[in-house]
């Protein structure tokens, strides 16, 4: 009788472990797992960097998505890494972008590798303490940390990931639900007016990025305080990846 009690107890307590919400938030943790699927169908890509904390995911063209491991190492948590040379080569002045969540880092040597100048949208979380075990558990433990940063877009079928505070220059991650369903695998969503006012020129600007008129998107709640139904003037770069 006590072996059966064990048993059921057991079970009953192994279903439980299965539907554990993992990160406070049902959106949050199917958006996690939509994630960690394109990341292992890439491994790849897949890297970390030790000195920052950071993993990351490499993208076409050179651009990278990268989330920390351990939030308390320093006060860049996500970052949207982008090449800047088509951007210079559009007219933008890398001089001209304080304030617009924009931080440019030129071309320098890492590991005995070069790395190209780089514009960088660094966002940051909290300084709490964490001891991540991989990649995916690093990026669990900071949605559990803050819920209502992802959104899914039903219409679009993706999720979006908002890589700002309430009146700031929205910045945005999206990836599909499902790899392979329309192209758009990752994509980066970033805010234009700033790099215009910079000396951007968006209608000599190549390498994938295709500017959005500043526009209102029903379907984009605006249930966390974000303002995320209305969008400002965008440039959008969408990234294809192994399926």
């Amino acid at each position: 009788m006590k072996k059966w009690l064990f048993l059921m107890v057991s079970t009953v307590l192994f279903f439980s472990g299965c539907n554990r919400v993992q990160t406070g938030d049902q959106e949050s943790d199917e958006a996690l797992a939509a994630f960690n699927a394109i990341v292992k169908a890439n491994l790849d890509r897949k890297g970390y960097h030790d000195a920052l904390k950071h993993w990351g995911l490499s993208l076409p063209g050179g651009a990278k998505f990268e989330w920390t491991k351990d939030t308390s190492a320093n006060n860049i948590d996500f970052a949207m890494v982008i090449p800047a040379e088509p951007f210079i080569r559009a007219g933008l002045d890398v001089n001209r972008l304080n304030g617009t969540g924009y931080v440019f880092q030129a071309v320098k040597l890492e590991g005995g590798e070069a790395l190209p100048d780089l514009l960088l949208h660094p966002y940051n979380v909290s300084d709490k303490k964490e001891n991540a075990q991989g990649s995916e558990d690093a990026l669990r433990r900071i949605f559990k940390q803050k819920n209502g940063m992802v959104q899914y877009h039903k219409d679009l079928q993706h999720y979006r990931l908002f890589l700002y505070n309430e009146g700031e220059t929205p910045f945005e991650v999206q990836w599909t639900e499902e790899l392979g369903l329309n192209g758009a695998d990752i994509t980066f969503v970033i805010p234009a007016d700033g790099l215009i006012a910079a000396g951007l020129d968006i209608n000599r600007l190549d390498s994938g990025w295709v500017f959005q008129p500043a526009s209102v998107d029903a379907e984009a709640s605006t249930d966390s305080g974000m303002g995320m139904g209305s969008n400002p003037n965008q440039l959008v770069a969408i990234y294809s990846l192994v399926n």
